[in-house]
Parts: C-alpha cells; structure tokens; sequence
C-alpha cells in the first residue's frame, strides 16, 4: 500500500524539527550514544510525534522536489531548542572549572563522556547532578513537548532568526556567566577568607609553613562549603529549569 506524499513530507518535516535537538540538546546529542541508536530514537519521536502536525499546516506547492530548503528552517529550530537548553548545562561546567580553580583541582581534568571532552572534576561533577536533575524534572519531555506545540504555532518552513528571537538567545546565553557565579559564589567567597587567614597568620607567625597549612586547610573549609552548598543546589536548579522550559515554549512564537 503506498503511503500519499503529503504523509511522507509531514513525517520528514516532524523529524528534522527533532534532527536538530538530536545535535545540540543536552542528553539528545551525547556521543556516548551509538549514532544508530539516536537515528533509530528520532525515527520512532518522529512516527510518534507526526500526527501532532496538522495537515492544512503544510503548504500546498510542498513536495518532495522542493522540500531541501524548508528542511533546513525546520533544523534551525530544533538547533535554537537544543541550543538554548545547553545554555544552562554550559553555566554549570563554568561553575565546576571556577570552583576546580579556587579549590586547586583546575589541573585534574575527567573526560566527559556526553562530548568527549577534557573538563576539570567539578565541571564534570556538578554537570552530572544537573543532567540527573534535569531528568527528574522531566526536562527531556520539555523538549518534546516544545516541539509538538510548535506545529499549532510556527508554520512549516516558517522559522525566522527575528529581533525577539536573538534577544532571547543572547539573554539566555548571557544566563551561563550568571548560573556559573551564582553557583560557585560560596566557594570563592570562603577560598577568599581562607587565603586572607592564611596571609594574616604567615605575617603574625612567620615560622608557620603556609605551604603545609594552607592548602589542606584550603581544601578542609572548601569541601566543607561545597557540601552544604549541594543541600541548596537542587532547589536552585529547579528554578532555572522552570525557567528554561518557558522560555522553550516560547520560543516558537519568536521565531515567526
């Protein structure tokens, strides 16, 4: 039985709306995931998520002869998606590589196994916990869901990069110096005291070995600061998720 075209052209535009969180979105792109098995996954999101696009949504004149450039609007928006959500994924390796430096870790580095790439510990640490917070606030279905909403509101082939768009992205990319800071702000601040301590006490006791007591000191204060800054981690989190997904749902309607 053959399928009629206009039923293959909405199932290829809903899976290259996916392709591009495929690319970008955190989790969705990871590299430890065999290329085969995020294919297979966008085939089976596509199949799934097909019906959510209506049919008079589809432009008349759309084939399969002249569908290339339409396709590459459709990426465009699972991109900015995929991109936007990193966003805060990005402020958190910021905050690991401050901290990893305030701390003197900043030269023990892991390789993340979702890039593939050499980040200090912490990055690699607090990373993790967001991932698996972003996971249990569902974070991967505000993509999904981000996507099947859009079909009601951006038309096909109708992604723009517009004035509201950019000033979205650009505040939200701003966000990863603020999460980064806001996050690593307890530690500067007692790594700070600690070496002003240590300055105060070489300059009263000079016989004392700042070498020898400083840095486990250093590391005494600093763990203890980073374990009760992970009590508050979770809930800080969950705002900036909640934000993010706002701001993923809004997004189409800057993109028109």
């Amino acid at each position: 039985m053959d399928l009629p075209i206009v039923v293959v052209i909405r199932f290829m535009i809903v899976l290259t709306r996916l392709a591009g969180i495929m690319i970008c979105a955190p989790l969705f792109s990871s590299t430890s995931v065999p290329a085969s098995v995020r294919v297979f996954f966008s085939l089976i999101l596509a199949f799934v998520l097909a019906p959510s696009l209506p049919m008079e949504m589809i432009p008349a004149h759309l084939n399969l002869g002249n569908i290339a450039g339409v396709m590459a609007m459709e990426v465009l928006f699972g991109f900015v998606l995929g991109f936007t959500a990193m966003c805060v994924f990005a402020g958190l390796q910021f905050a690991g590589q401050v901290i990893s430096f305030q701390m003197g870790f900043s030269l023990i580095n892991l390789i993340d196994p979702q890039s593939q790439v050499e980040m200090p510990v912490f990055s690699f640490f607090i990373s993790f916990i967001g991932l698996l917070l972003f996971l249990m606030f569902n974070g991967h279905h505000w993509l999904l869901l981000a996507v099947s909403e859009s079909f009601s509101v951006l038309p096909v082939g109708g992604a723009r990069l517009s004035g509201p768009l950019l000033h979205q992205i650009i505040g939200f990319s701003a966000s990863i110096l603020t999460i980064g800071i806001r996050i690593a702000a307890p530690i500067i601040a007692i790594t700070i005291i600690t070496d002003i301590i240590v300055g105060i006490i070489g300059r009263t006791a000079p016989q004392i070995h700042l070498l020898v007591v400083g840095m486990p000191l250093k590391l005494l204060v600093g763990f203890t600061c980073l374990s009760f800054s992970f009590y508050f981690l979770p809930r800080y989190l969950e705002g900036i998720f909640l934000t993010l997904s706002r701001t993923l749902h809004s997004l189409s309607h800057a993109m028109r």
